[in-house]
């Protein structure tokens, strides 16, 4: 099998056959063999439904059935460890990923590329809300995950089978691809693309599933917000020892000075503001350790359905 393409799929019945489809028109011409494996996480519409008889009617396609909803990049680890294909990318399932690209893609990965990505110059009509959550994972991203200059990695790229072999290693229950294959290459091409329109519906992120991703990214390869926490610590402690001889200075030029109890409970309010930032950081990260070391699975596979065939799935017992 020459290329594997994964499409993540949520609420996604009304657009993945035209995505499907897409996909075929786009590779119509290419000379080589690939697979699609649909992954559902856990929609709680007719997704599955759709994706299991895509998956009936067309050789080497696959539906994967999640147990639950485990989030858009459990879902593509999940697709991972069914993926086959010497070269394997990632697709979105509401259409707006240009799929007509992926030759291009693959192109640069034969240049000797480990992963190729599409830099958006044009992206779809958005919410402000989506806008914002786009530019503080991007600053996030930049601030937290060493990378090189310039290159961010959306849900949409294809990678050589080493970086994915690579990437499945990590079992732990947060995953976060972007930091998975920066953790694996910094060999990375973009090319410019745009981001078309999505076909029907809305993107299934909602704040807080915006706010978990981005705990995923920080908390799973980076310390930078711990070592921040030292900082915020000494700021305070440099800022109340600031106070602290104010107040004492005050006192001695001026002994009729009322001291109130407003500054007292403003300082006091501050400090212990910062002690339960850091100490919930420090909490955030103790409590992932614990559902890593208790083995939280990032997924439970329920069945995998293709051409002929359905079957509850053993693979590898799960891979989870």
């Amino acid at each position: 099998m020459d290329l594997s393409i994964i499409i993540p799929c949520y609420c996604s019945g009304n657009n993945i056959k035209k995505v499907v489809s897409d996909i075929d028109e786009a590779l119509r011409s290419e000379n080589l063999s690939y697979e699609i494996i649909m992954v559902n996480d856990g929609s709680p519409d007719n997704t599955f439904e759709i994706i299991d008889e895509i998956a009936k009617s067309r050789d080497n396609t696959y539906a994967v059935d999640l147990a639950k909803n485990s989030g858009q990049h459990s879902a593509i680890m999940a697709g991972f460890n069914f993926a086959k294909g010497e070269l394997i990318a990632t697709c979105e399932d509401d259409g707006q990923t240009q799929v007509s690209i992926i030759p291009q893609l693959i192109a640069k990965v034969n240049e000797g590329y480990d992963v190729a990505a599409p830099e958006y110059k044009e992206r779809g009509k958005r919410s402000l809300f989506r806008q914002f959550g786009t530019k503080c994972a991007i600053a996030m991203g930049n601030w937290m995950i060493p990378r090189p200059k310039g290159i961010l990695v959306p849900i949409f790229f294809v990678a050589k089978r080493f970086v994915i072999k690579e990437i499945i290693k990590y079992n732990q229950p947060y995953p976060y691809i972007e930091g998975l294959i920066l953790r694996s290459t910094f060999n990375i091409a973009l090319i410019e693309a745009k981001q078309n329109e999505r076909l029907e519906g809305k993107s299934g992120y909602t704040l807080k599933k915006m706010i978990n991703l981005w705990l995923n990214g920080f908390t799973s390869f980076s310390i930078k917000p711990l070592r921040l926490s030292i900082i915020f610590g000494m700021v305070s402690a440099v800022r109340g020892a600031l106070v602290g001889i104010y107040v004492i200075i005050s006192k001695i030029v001026n002994t009729n000075v009322l001291m109130g109890w407003t500054s007292t409970i403003a300082i006091m309010l501050f400090m212990f503001g910062v002690i339960l930032v850091v100490l919930g950081m420090i909490g955030e990260y103790v409590g992932r350790i614990y559902l890593c070391i208790n083995k939280t699975p990032q997924f439970v596979v329920r069945q995998v359905t293709c051409k002929n065939q359905t079957k509850d799935s053993e693979k590898d017992d799960d891979k989870k």
